[in-house]
């Protein structure tokens, strides 16, 4: 009795340890517009992988190989020259619908992190996964940007604020919001 009596009090110590030391969580962000065009319209301005600068405004140019065959790469280039690069993953034109992965990204610093110093990329994200969709909304059309990734440091130390959950929630979310904006705007004037 006194050994299973120990076993379980040596339990519940070790499990708070074991919850804490568990690493970061992914994350998820979805942001949406409805605009008032028809769904094959809104699908023509993005369903090219390699045409996000036409409709972005953080991005300036974008390099591509593949068109819109899984496989495809595209880098984007945005200001100071920082550039994000993507691969095509999944695109399915009847279902308007694409999904991508971020492979690499320029770095805009760093920090130091205990000793080491990490680099601190332009998209202060890690292990990112984006899906892009259209679908018919009423008279209108619904765009969404859903994304799944982790903060940009998983590493065992704390997380300083430029790479943690906060951090990379915001910029995701608010790529994607300039995104939808402008495509909503240029596609209803």
């Amino acid at each position: 009795m006194k050994a299973v009596l120990r076993g379980l009090m040596l339990g519940l110590f070790l499990v708070p340890s074991l919850v804490m030391a568990h690493g970061a969580s992914r994350l998820q962000i979805e942001e949406s517009v409805t605009i008032n065009a028809d769904p094959a319209t809104v699908w023509a301005a993005i369903k090219d992988f390699d045409s996000i600068h036409t409709w972005h405004p953080a991005v300036l140019a974008t390099e591509a190989q593949g068109g819109n065959e899984p496989g495809a790469t595209r880098t984007l280039i945005l200001e100071n020259d920082l550039t994000v690069g993507n691969v095509l993953n999944r695109y399915d034109a009847d279902k308007m619908s694409f999904q991508y992965d971020i492979t690499e990204m320029s770095a805009v610093g760093e920090v130091d992190i205990h000793g080491e110093m990490v680099e601190i990329p332009v998209v202060p994200v890690s292990r990112y996964k984006g899906w892009v969709s259209v679908k018919a909304d009423g008279a209108g059309s619904k765009v969404t940007f859903l994304g799944k990734f982790f903060r940009g440091y998983t590493g065992n130390h704390h997380e300083p604020e430029e790479l943690n959950d906060a951090t990379a929630r915001a910029a995701i979310s608010g790529m994607y919001r300039a995104g939808l904006d402008n495509l909503k705007a240029q596609l209803e004037n």
